[in-house]
């Protein structure tokens, strides 16, 4: 005797953009953790990283089709033997009318040069890149 059984698939949650913004608005806050956030609402941390990165671009790509742009960075080498830093060759750096910050890393240091007057969109560029 033949029998053919069907054994449906678990489907995935799907959460509304009302209760990812709930739980992203959650991970913002000073001292809340990703995963603390995540596993009081019985979620997988790793899901709530990924709403995390997809609003993160989608605040950029917004930023970009209301006329932001980026600012072309200067990258200064670094030397692999001594680890000194050479100077930048930019003009740019030595006006006052710029906000000038510098990130060293193992790899190199990173200098950013921005516009005084996008003080604003800096500092917002900034607070998203570290969290």
């Amino acid at each position: 005797m033949n029998q053919v059984s069907t054994v449906e698939r678990p489907r995935r949650r799907e959460y509304s953009a009302d209760f990812k913004a709930m739980v992203l608005e959650q991970i913002r806050q000073p001292g809340a953790s990703v995963a603390g956030v995540a596993l009081s609402h019985g979620l997988n941390p790793n899901m709530v990283h990924r709403w995390k990165r997809e609003d993160r671009q989608r605040q950029m790509l917004t930023a970009l089709s209301e006329g932001h742009a980026f600012v072309p960075l200067q990258v200064d080498a670094l030397s692999a033997v001594t680890g000194e830093v050479l100077p930048c060759k930019s003009p740019a750096a030595a006006t006052p009318e710029t906000i000038r910050m510098e990130i060293q890393r193992p790899g190199g240091t990173l200098v950013v040069h921005w516009p005084l007057s996008a003080a604003q969109q800096f500092s917002q560029l900034l607070r998203d890149w570290l969290r």
